[in-house]
């Protein structure tokens, strides 16, 4: 059997491969040296496999310019200045010049010059250069307890991991050396790039023929950077174009100007003489590539007017495109209407073209200072597209207005013959308006139906008792009874009726519910008077009730006790679903904000609300109690829907119902 010993060795011999796997896979990834050394670090003292490790880089044994280190901290920082100051540690000259692994047994008596040194009291250190293909790199050193021998196999552990970091370090420089090679071909090619550039003067529409052959000539020996050109001549025709300063010498070479997989003229470079070993190779392919250029725009110059035969085309089958569309399209232009397809005429009827647009008298009167102002924003300026919608009534053949139409909008400023214009789309979503209304309508009589309907169940009961007392009354009246017990009728009557009138109250109080008394104060106040108001019964019903409430939230205008009211109505809801529940009970209140808005929420711990039940229990009426009226979360989304904000319900973290309560920042 192993002794203790041994398997210490080998638990940490194990923790040491592991590291080097992890290493490994860790170089196969990375691939910025700052973060492979840091993650190299990390790994080493992983499952307290070493102390602490560190790694330095350096060009040369006295320029640290890469320092990572795990399990050090600010400790490391002394160290630091040192590697900065360009001075090593006696471990660390020692690993500088040899290539074995430096083992330090005692490194508190025997590197006193080590910032480190007090902090290795008990444990030993292992030191090692980063070297591949004769280029040392930098230093490795961890740290290790004491009562474990570093034997032969942990030091060669240890120096393989080194040889890891080495190599990676030696493949990212070489990645690096690609990377930059790679950007002077990229340089390259920008050049290349500027050489073309000298075919733009084709494109110059003002230019003549002649004008643009000799920019091209004069452009070509200052565009060029490798191999240099003394000086360019084109002969076009009976015609011939030389650079400012012609200058023939021996190295040059002749290019036909290919127009259509036709002969059109020759170009001539002339190079510096100087130089001839550049004019091979490279070279060559650039300077096709230049000729290929100027005959392509060359091209282009001979075929523009068959380019504008096929613009003309194009610009009718866009037009007929247009004239097809089944969205109304027109222009305006200083302040009138200068184009309108079929489509935009049917919409607003016969227009001639001179019509005012901004004056149009067949806009619905409501929607009349809408469309002005986003008239207004196009002319001015002020936005460059705005959408809108909005009713008119278009004039039939009768010059009588016919019935009204909904439209969907969008207007944006556009270049239409060389002056600015407005374009204008739109679409008749008259039919869709209907459907809308119609929906709005039904989803009213059904919320009437419910209304309605809880109306009726609340009054049933004690008009029910009313007919019953009544009965009895006449019952007593016929058998002669005493006037007291009559009068406990009577006193049974009015209670019935109070309660009656109690339920007409609530939903006159919730179809009328009173304007907010809006004043700007800290959303927090409110909610604060709310919790403490209910922390009482909370308590002797076993409920917990938290809150977290974000002391830098902006103020908004609110009316504080509606506010209150809101949130007590929530704990109170949130205390009720959970009265049964053995479970632990508790309620959580929260509140921050943004720069546009306030968010409160009311947690709990309760049965939550379903997800196909979220939309409903808003509804006047509307409860899974039996002895609720329905209208508590009624009155609550009315009162937050009266400060411009929203109401929403969603699962809390306990699996219960959170609410969400929106309140903008500025509200009016």
């Amino acid at each position: 059997m192993y002794s203790k010993k041994n398997n210490e060795a080998i638990t940490r011999l194990n923790l040491v491969l592991r590291t080097i796997k992890n290493i490994s896979q860790l170089i196969i990834r990375e691939r910025d040296p700052k973060r492979l050394l840091q993650g190299i670090c990390d790994s080493l003292i992983k499952n307290r496999g070493y102390f602490n490790a560190w790694i330095a880089l350096s060009d040369k044994p006295k320029e640290s310019v890469t320092i990572a280190e795990a399990g050090l901290g600010d400790e490391f920082l002394p160290m630091v200045e040192r590697f900065k100051q360009g001075k090593l540690i006696h471990c660390a000259q020692q690993a500088i010049v040899q290539a074995e692994v430096v083992l330090t047994i005692d490194p508190v008596s025997t590197c006193t010059d080590c910032p480190l040194s007090g902090k290795y009291a008990g444990r030993e250190a292992m030191t090692v250069r980063l070297d591949h293909d004769g280029k040392v790199y930098g230093l490795l050193c961890a740290s290790f307890p004491a009562n474990v021998t570093a034997n032969k196999e942990e030091l060669d552990l240890f120096q393989e991991v080194a040889d890891y970091v080495a190599f990676a370090l030696a493949n990212i420089e070489l990645d690096q050396a690609n990377k930059e090679s790679k950007r002077a071909l990229d340089k390259r090619v920008k050049e290349l790039n500027c050489l073309y550039s000298i075919s733009s003067l084709i494109e110059k529409r003002s230019l003549s023929l002649d004008g643009i052959l000799q920019g091209i000539v004069d452009l070509i020996p200052p565009a060029w950077r490798y191999p240099e050109i003394a000086s360019a001549k084109i002969v076009f025709g009976d015609q011939e174009f030389k650079s400012v300063k012609f200058q023939e010498t021996a190295w040059r070479q002749d290019n036909d100007i290919m127009v259509s997989g036709e002969p059109y003229g020759a170009l001539t470079v002339c190079y510096l003489e100087e130089r001839p070993e550049i004019y091979e190779g490279p070279f060559l392919i650039e300077e096709r590539a230049l000729i290929d250029a100027i005959a392509e725009r060359l091209g282009k110059v001979v075929e523009r007017k068959q380019a504008a035969r096929s613009f003309l085309e194009s610009e009718r089958r866009f037009r007929d495109l247009v004239e097809s569309s089944l969205i109304g399209i027109l222009i305006i232009q200083d302040g009138r209407i200068v184009y309108n397809n079929p489509e935009q005429e049917r919409l607003l009827g016969p227009m001639p073209e001179g019509i005012d647009f901004a004056d149009s008298k067949n806009i619905h009167p409501e929607d009349v200072e809408k469309v002005k102002q986003a008239y207004q924003n196009l002319s001015s300026g002020k936005s460059k597209t705005t959408d809108i919608d909005f009713r008119f009534y278009p004039e039939n053949q009768l010059n009588h207005q016919s019935e009204m139409r909904w439209v969907v909008c969008r207007a944006s400023l556009i270049e239409y013959r060389g002056k600015e214009a407005m374009l204008v789309n739109m679409m008749d979503v008259t039919r869709a308006k209907e459907l809308e209304h119609l929906l709005i309508v039904q989803d009213k009589m059904a919320s009437l139906g419910r209304i309605a309907a809880g109306i009726a169940h609340e009054i049933r009961n004690p008009l029910s008792g009313i007919n019953i007392y009544i009965n009895t009354l006449g019952k007593l009246y016929r058998k002669g009874e005493s006037p007291e017990k009559i009068k406990g009728i009577f006193a049974q009557l009015q209670s019935a009726s109070s309660k009656i009138e109690s339920v007409i109250r609530r939903v006159m109080d919730f179809s009328k519910p009173s304007e907010p008394k809006v004043v700007l104060t800290d959303i927090n106040r409110p909610i604060e008077e709310a919790i403490k108001l209910a922390a009482v019964t909370l308590r002797k019903t076993g409920i917990a009730i938290d809150s977290t409430l974000a002391q830098d939230l902006q103020k908004c205008r609110i009316d504080p006790q509606m506010i209150e009211a809101v949130i007590f109505n929530l704990i109170t809801n949130a205390s009720d679903a959970m009265k049964n529940m053995n479970a632990q009970r508790r309620i959580r209140v929260t509140a921050a904000g943004d720069d546009s808005r306030n968010f409160v929420k009311v947690s709990d711990s309760g049965p939550g609300v379903p997800p196909h039940l979220r939309d409903k229990i808003f509804s006047p009426f509307y409860t899974t109690k039996p002895d609720s009226t329905g209208i508590g979360l009624s009155l609550c989304h009315r009162i937050i829907s009266d400060h411009g904000g929203s109401i929403r319900v969603y699962s809390s973290k306990w699996g219960g119902a959170e609410f969400m309560i929106e309140i903008p920042i500025e509200n009016g």
